[in-house]
């Protein structure tokens, strides 16, 4: 099966079924960020790059930061030194975005190089913040453009194969979507899955997971044949398009969105199952609201005609 994740679908309801885990205080926070337009980077990009520094701005004003800290030992002329070296993380996690704002600034600099216009993107944003009071869990992923970790890539041709590779320290459960401005594409749960993985998938601590693959050393999951797995190719017919890549992850069974059933695309190719960015947002921010053992990771992701 092919399935292609540029097609629009459209669903304008959601229902999300969530119950506490337990009470913790949340925090209203504001935070704001500015980051140069360099070349190299789009102005989505720059945008996201913006807005992840105003949160992080934001939890780190109410929680503040911890140091980590890391031991090296270096070999110099026979002589041994250890090095220590610290690296902040945040005692707090952002939760749901309530307001975000963008504007651009423009400065005439001049240097080696002459006289020019610089673009900052400037980005304002509130939201609820919680602290972190329980382990995060570390679970891995990296996207591939074949099966194999030496094609890993965040970049992607028009028409290019989608893999994308999964580990994680504990047995749990788990989905894939890939969002862009307006939808959000389920690409796990697989479309030809039974009932029984009707929300999520389940997967074991420490085994390697190759998704949409569908090969017989890929068969992961009782009562669903590997040949059925959906083969992810991304199309664009811009320039270059970017999506969000999010990593669901939970040690517990989670309920999905109502989605959009898939559309037939010129016979061979099929869209993802859908429903509304914003819809997805609110589903997202509310599951990690209400159950401390939902997670999500994200990734961003472009591909280039």
């Amino acid at each position: 099966m092919r399935v292609i994740a540029s097609i629009f679908v459209i669903i304008n309801l959601l229902a999300v079924g969530l119950q506490p885990a337990y009470s913790q205080k949340i925090y209203a926070a504001k935070g704001f960020a500015k980051i140069r337009l360099e070349e190299h980077l789009s102005r989505e990009e720059t945008r996201d790059m913006a807005s992840e520094q105003a949160k992080h701005n934001a939890i780190e004003a109410i929680f503040g930061t911890y140091v980590s800290k890391d031991a090296f030992v270096d070999v110099k002329d026979g002589a041994a030194s250890v090095t220590i070296k610290g690296e902040s993380e945040l005692k707090g996690e952002w939760l749901k975005t309530t307001k975000e704002e963008f504007r651009e600034e423009s400065r005439r600099i001049k240097d080696e190089y002459g006289a020019r216009n610089e673009i900052w993107i400037i980005c304002e944003v509130e939201g609820k913040v919680r602290e972190i009071t329980s382990t995060v869990i570390a679970y891995e992923f990296l996207t591939l453009n074949c099966p194999d970790v030496r094609c890993r890539t965040t970049d992607f041709n028009n028409g290019e194969s989608l893999f994308l590779q999964f580990r994680t320290p504990v047995d749990g459960y788990m989905s894939i979507y890939l969002v862009d401005e307006q939808h959000a594409y389920r690409l796990l749960p697989y479309q030809e899955m039974p009932s029984a993985y009707l929300h999520n998938v389940p997967v074991e601590a420490d085994r390697e997971y190759l998704f949409f693959a569908a090969g017989i050393q890929y068969d992961y999951f009782d009562k669903f044949p590997y040949f059925l797995v959906d083969e992810i190719y991304l199309d664009t017919d811009k320039t270059q398009e970017f999506y969000k890549l999010y990593v669901l992850f939970s040690p517990k069974p989670f309920a999905k969105p109502i989605l959009e059933n898939e559309v037939e695309v010129a016979g061979a190719y099929t869209t993802p199952k859908t429903l509304r960015r914003k819809n997805f947002d609110v589903w997202v921010q509310d599951n990690r609201i209400f159950n401390t053992d939902f997670f999500f990771k994200t990734l961003n992701v472009r591909v280039r005609q």
